[in-house]
């Protein structure tokens, strides 16, 4: 009876989460954004015509992202990619990503209800308005998990393609839990099993979640957060008190210790690359406790009008005191900690909530010099904050003495679908999409420029320019918006002022050097010989103004010097060329593009001798490259020995 019982609320359940799942298809087939084309259109490796090992293995670590290269993920869209053909189609993606969502939808019930159960065990003002039953543990249960899967704060983890690292780390870490808090629990009953489970939790998904995305590192502050709420009255907790004083500092002193060499080490780890950023570490850890108030809105009032791909129109807090909001962010988020440990045992629900959120925010939002602001940094995270507001529903409910409160539930999911559904429906449509961007978020030079490429691509050069432009006024340190309008121009057969032209020059000498400008030089160096050849002139200026700024990098360095060889080519500059493409190599020698182009250049000029000779060095660097070229090295070996069969015919007669 048990088992039949338990099939059913599983196929309950299911149904349930599917049909929340519905909420998502209206942008089922809607385009791929932002870091979609640079790490999977952009990707030769990714886009695997075959299930060979040497092609899987490739595709797994084609990423450069992510001290890991977070293989599993990549993995995945490569196997998508086999299965669908090509990337022509979003919806073979955008599917996958719905069906992780939903199984994790699956996974999250199940870890709610043993948390639940585990609530009820040990603490009974854990839940004051409601029974400790089984039916009612899973009703509660399923009620937080819908909410979970249909609020509109989780659609870029959806719809947006290359988010699924962010979904399926999260499945491996709420793996993770499910096994912690089994066998946790067994080990409570005296079952030594308990501790093998554990270890697998943390390991056996702890890794491959690690390998999806770095997030799920945090899988043992998780499960610390959980033993702390859930079972700190139990052994060895309830010893501390046993303990000498001397082996109570030891254990302090060593805790400390060690969180602080873990501190230095990621400050080590992050500092670096805070020189793409126009915000610097202290700023941005003053800016996040703003921005995870932010959230919190986000999540407990879902607004339509305030969700977006971009957010990088929030200001950068610069001190404690600007913008006057910094202070009272910091002082709150102190606040809800201190009032979480202090509170947990009258309050487990809501400390739970509070520190589960917080735990998830721990990477992302932090000293990390990522954007300041994501919305997808709160897939898993959120579901604390709906454990904190489930907390207050339930001592509303108690006070009243009134259980209709717990309506709210079922009201909050019907809200939340619909703004998802509606949500759903902008992501139909690349130009829509960003309408709806820009017109939510006028201040975003991200989501001016994003609507600005859609026009461009429909030929809509002038609207184009014109949201361009705009981005380029919000961003006045940013050359990426400027190059790009040069680029719309020149494909529309006109020029830009000669004020727009003296701003490139500025911008490109004292302007950030950023991500976004390095692939906005890439993009032109693609159509220098297409439609914009009237540019070939400007390039060279630019990538020389690049190559002089003292803080472009060797690796920067030798791509502008790859750029700077094909720019130089396409205005006949042949040994300028050559001398570019060498030098793009000297300086990264496992960069393979200068040696490919410079064998075909010397093809070309039917130097074939020093063809041979470029292609020995690219079948050098070749070998045991992380990236390695083979299909290339393989065409350019087989189009020298096509040149040298007509003189061997030659010479034979």
């Amino acid at each position: 009876m048990h088992k039949k019982t338990g099939l059913v609320r599983t196929l309950i359940l299911l149904c349930l989460l599917s049909v929340a799942g519905l909420v998502y298809l209206p942008g089922i087939s809607g385009p791929y954004v932002f870091d979609d084309h640079p790490n999977l259109l952009a990707n030769s490796y990714v886009q695997i015509t075959t299930l060979d090992a040497k092609s899987l293995r490739q595709a797994a670590y084609s990423l450069a992202a992510g001290p890991l290269q977070r293989p599993i993920s990549m993995l995945s869209f490569a196997l998508n990619h086999y299965f669908a053909g090509s990337f022509d189609n979003s919806t073979p993606f955008k599917l996958t990503n719905l069906l992780i969502h939903i199984l994790n939808g699956l996974l999250l019930f199940w870890l709610a209800r043993l948390m639940f159960t585990r609530l009820a065990q040990s603490n009974q003002k854990a839940l004051l308005s409601i029974s400790h039953s089984k039916r009612s543990l899973d009703i509660l249960s399923a009620g937080i998990v819908i909410l979970w899967v249909v609020h509109p704060i989780q659609v870029t983890s959806v719809l947006y393609v290359v988010q699924r690292m962010t979904s399926l780390s999260a499945l491996f870490v709420i793996l993770g839990l499910i096994c912690y808090l089994k066998g946790r629990m067994l080990l409570i009953e005296g079952k030594r099993s308990g501790i093998w489970i554990i270890l697998f939790g943390l390991v056996g998904c702890g890794v491959p979640g690690i390998l999806s995305k770095e997030n799920a590192a945090l899988l043992p502050i998780f499960i610390m957060t959980l033993e702390f709420v859930l079972f700190s009255s139990n052994d060895p907790w309830k010893s501390w008190g046993s303990l000498s004083r001397k082996s109570k500092q030891i254990i302090i002193t060593g805790a400390v210790l060690l969180l602080f060499i873990l501190l230095i080490g990621a400050i080590k780890y992050a500092m670096p690359n805070y020189v793409y950023r126009n915000f610097s570490m202290v700023e941005r850890v003053l800016t996040e406790p703003r921005v995870l108030f932010f959230y919190i809105s986000l999540i407990l009032v879902p607004r339509i009008n305030e969700f977006g791909i971009f957010h990088d129109n929030i200001e950068i807090s610069t001190s404690l005191f600007h913008p006057w909001t910094t202070i009272p962010s910091v002082l709150g988020l102190l606040a809800l900690v201190l009032i979480a440990v202090v509170k947990y045992r009258e309050w487990p629900l809501f400390a739970l909530g509070i520190l589960w959120f917080l735990t998830g925010h721990l990477i992302e939002s932090t000293i990390i010099p990522l954007e300041i602001t994501h919305e997808h940094r709160n897939y898993l995270a959120s579901f604390g904050i709906l454990l904190a507001c489930t907390h207050f529903i339930d001592r509303g409910s108690h006070m009243l003495s009134h259980r209709k409160l717990w309506i709210v539930l079922p009201l909050m999911a019907t809200v939340f679908a619909g703004i998802t559904y509606f949500r759903a429906v902008q992501w139909a449509n690349p130009v829509s999409l960003f309408q709806y961007e820009v017109l939510h978020n006028p201040d975003s030079s991200s989501a001016q420029a994003g609507l600005g490429a859609r026009l461009i691509q429909y030929r809509q050069y002038e609207e184009g320019i014109k949201a361009l432009r705009r981005a380029s006024e919000l961003e006045p340190a940013e050359v990426a918006y400027l190059i790009n309008m040069h680029m719309a121009a020149a494909e529309a057969g006109k020029r830009l002022s000669d004020l727009d032209h003296a701003e490139t020059l500025n911008r490109l000498r004292n302007g950030l050097l950023t991500a976004t400008s390095i692939q906005a030089m890439q993009n032109i160096s693609d159509c220098i010989l297409t439609t914009c050849r009237s540019l070939q002139g400007d390039m060279e200026i630019w990538l020389r103004i690049l190559l002089n700024r003292s803080d472009a990098g060797e690796y920067d360095a030798s791509l502008f010097y790859h750029l700077l060889g094909r720019t130089l080519l396409s205005q006949g500059k042949i040994d300028e060329a050559i001398a570019a493409y060498q030098r793009s190599h000297q300086l990264d020698q496992k960069f393979l593009h200068p040696l490919i182009e410079l064998g075909y250049l010397y093809l070309r000029l039917q130097r074939i001798e020093d063809a041979e000779a470029a292609l020995k060095e690219l079948q050098l660097a070749n070998q045991g490259n992380k990236h390695p070229r083979d299909a290339y090295v393989t065409k350019l070996a087989e189009d020298i020995k096509l040149y040298q069969k007509p003189k061997q015919v030659k010479s034979s007669n």
